[in-house]
């Protein structure tokens, strides 16, 4: 007997305590939902908004009123947006009559408003009509789990106001969901010092907190604390659509201030997808000497100093002059990012930081569901990695600045410091005869040596290491393909013999084959790899530096073939007796460098040339490239351990180069050359080479 097919369909009915369920997930808690309300009022072109705070403050009991002058809201409007979550009231309308941009276009204020308190007492006032309209909502009738949300009615009542009575809104919040205390004050009042902060002149946003006494110290008129405005270093500007920027930094270094008009790509020379923004990034030391003359001219104290910036630290986001809650205050990982080089990378409490983006220009950067953060995407990848290298470019200034002209020693001179031959020499010229101190000096001395050579066995190993962690991110890459080509042809052969097929003998040993070419490109990479780590050195081998330089160049070859770099390298063959490792450790610092900044040219610019020139003793390899060179003012600092005008640069790769060829009695420099319009570095050996 044939079944008889039925159809039909329904509406999706939710309950009613979807509402309270929404605001508690949606709004993580009462400061953001505050915040939420308060956003409506920027939306109806309100000028001020006053928060008040009405005893006793505790679950259950107080209130929490906010009023502003905006434009309020006509019964009609209430019905199609408060009445209706997630409208798209906003979405079809999306500047006010004053021009604004609005903020709130999710349509989520009353669940905002659920999550403060039990019962919301609305009142607002249009210009037309001329009536006020009051709303009351009892939140707590939506946990009732029996109902459906169709079932809870919403009463509300017009009355007629004179003609000239001010527009506005007020919401009462009553019977509040949690007890407010002197912490969540102090949040507050920094988050909403923040929202002020972004508004511009001709968008007037005041907003006013009023608190019981006892909370006297955060009441007030919400405004920036006055060591804002006095920042040690200052670098402020925008990014355009095309990734272009403009911009000035000033500081103690640059008071009259410098020009920045630059194109900004990142990896492999692409532009950024986020979208054109303005910044202003204002940095203080706030060590005691940073911070000494800034207390009598604020009338301050140093202690007072600090809990201001602490309030006010970190990078904000404004989108149409409105800030985005980002969740986690250091939301860019500044701090992660000092750990990992203290001397020059700025913390998040040094810098307090706007950038203002917007809605219809930045459409990649979208709010998420909680309203703390944004949408991870590739719009957000690029605009956290520009933001970096904005702040890396008062890094360098600031790192400059502070050094000043002190004298800094590489590792050799600190060791050559440590010899106590000048000593031996005082000694036996006015006490040729004392053989007791004459002979304690000598084994002082070959103590000394010792130890010093020791020491040099553990740095040269912690060098290779350093080396060998440069390397590995470009091993892992280049591993990934022939480990998908092996996996791919074994699961292929494994899936032909669980289903019964027959496979040919040819198209085994095809796979075979395949397998094999894998597994022979996988073996080259290791043994490429394997020298640098760290394990007891052999004698020194001869070879030939043209092919200790090439095979340096192997371990880039995929970043050079993606950024489309054009290398020249020597064709001699030169011999010479010495541990390529260590030289490998010079000219792989120098390739990775080369490939970062030749990103900064456009492909068909981007060279990289290496010459070999042989004069007595001494062995000179030149390595020049075309990208945009080292700027000036940073010549006498790119040696220095610890600074990088990379924005994620640890600071070690010149140096440890660097110390690589002052054990062969030579040097790395940066010299002057018409080779390429780069930068050009000469590397010198002078000793333990051999060769013909």
């Amino acid at each position: 007997m044939a079944r008889t097919i039925r159809r039909e369909s329904r509406t999706l009915r939710p309950r009613a305590r979807i509402v309270r369920t929404i605001g508690r997930d949606l709004i993580s808690n009462e400061i953001v939902a505050l915040i939420e309300l308060i956003k409506n009022s920027y939306d109806a072109d309100a000028t001020k908004v006053t928060v008040t705070f009405d005893e006793p403050l505790e679950i259950g009991e107080g209130s929490i009123t906010v009023a502003d002058n905006g434009t309020g809201m006509t019964l009609s409007t209430i019905e199609s947006a408060w009445f209706e979550p997630a409208t798209i009231s906003k979405v079809q309308r999306t500047h006010t009559a004053k021009k604004r941009r609005v903020t709130g276009e999710k349509g989520i204020g009353r669940f905002a408003a659920a999550r403060i308190a039990r019962t919301l007492h609305m009142t607002t006032i249009a210009k037309k009509p001329h009536e006020s309209v009051s709303v009351r909502f009892d939140w707590g009738a939506f946990d009732d789990e029996s109902r459906y949300l169709d079932e809870i009615k919403v009463r509300w009542e017009c009355t007629p106001v004179p003609p000239r009575t001010r527009t506005g809104t007020t919401l009462k919040l009553q019977e509040l969901n949690s007890s407010w205390d002197d912490s969540m004050f102090e949040q507050l009042r920094s988050e909403l010092s923040r929202l002020v902060a972004a508004t511009p002149k001709h968008h007037k946003f005041q907003i006013e907190l009023r608190l019981p006494e006892r909370f006297a110290e955060y009441s007030g008129p919400v405004s920036l604390p006055p060591i804002l405005g006095r920042p040690h270093y200052k670098f402020k500007g925008r990014v355009d659509g095309s990734a272009k920027l403009t911009g000035e930094y000033t500081g103690p270094d640059a008071p009259n201030g410098i020009s920045f008009s630059e194109s900004i790509s990142l990896a492999g020379g692409r532009k950024p997808k986020c979208g054109p923004f303005q910044f202003e990034f204002r940095v203080w030391d706030r060590d005691r000497a940073g911070l000494d003359p800034l207390i009598d001219e604020l009338g301050s104290s140093i202690s007072q100093l600090r809990k201001d910036l602490d309030s006010a630290c970190g990078i904000s986001i404004y989108r149409d002059n409105f800030r985005v809650l980002m969740g986690d205050p250091d939301w860019l990982r500044l701090d992660t990012r000092r750990i990992q080089n203290p001397t020059m990378r700025l913390s998040n409490f040094q810098v307090v930081g706007s950038v203002h983006v917007s809605a219809d220009q930045n459409a990649g950067l979208r709010d998420q569901s909680n309203r703390e953060g944004i949408v991870s995407s590739q719009a957000f990848s690029d605009f956290r990695k520009v933001l970096i290298e904005l702040l890396s470019k008062i890094e360098e200034r600031r790192d400059t600045h502070r050094r000043g002209d002190e004298v800094k020693r590489a590792l050799p001179s600190i060791f050559e410091a440590l010899s106590l031959e000048p000593v031996k020499d005082i000694v036996a010229r006015k006490y040729p005869r004392d053989k007791e101190l004459l002979g304690f000096i000598d084994e002082q001395a070959r103590s000394i040596d010792h130890g010093v050579a020791e020491v040099q066995k553990v740095i040269s190993r912690y060098r290779r290491l350093a080396t060998l962690g440069q390397l590995i991110d470009v091993i892992l890459h280049d591993g990934r393909t022939p480990i998908a080509k092996i996996q791919n042809e074994v699961e292929l052969l494994q899936s032909a013999r669980t289903e019964g097929k027959t496979i040919e003998d040819a198209t085994v040993l095809k796979a075979l084959e395949r397998i094999e070419s894998s597994t022979k490109f996988l073996d080259g990479l290791i043994n490429r790899l394997s020298p640098f780590g760290g394990r007891k050195r052999g004698r020194p081998a001869q070879t030939t530096i043209e092919r200790i330089i090439s095979e340096s160049f192997d371990f880039f070859k995929k970043p050079i073939e993606k950024s489309r770099i054009k290398v020249i390298l020597p064709s001699g063959e030169t011999t010479v007796t010495l541990d390529e490792v260590e030289i490998k450790e010079i000219l792989i610092n120098l390739i990775d460098n080369s490939i970062y900044w030749l990103e900064k040219v456009p492909p068909e610019k981007r060279r990289i040339e290496v010459q070999v020139s042989r004069v007595d003793d001494r062995l000179e390899i030149i390595f020049a490239d075309s990208g945009p060179g080292v700027e000036e003012e940073f010549v006498n600092r790119i040696f220095d351990p610890y600074f990088s005008s990379k924005p994620d640069g640890i600071g070690l790769g010149l140096t440890i180069a660097g110390e690589a060829a002052a054990e062969y009695n030579g040097g790395l420099e940066l010299i002057e050359s018409d080779t390429l319009p780069g930068a050009t570095f000469r590397v010198t050996l002078r000793k333990r080479i051999g060769g013909d």
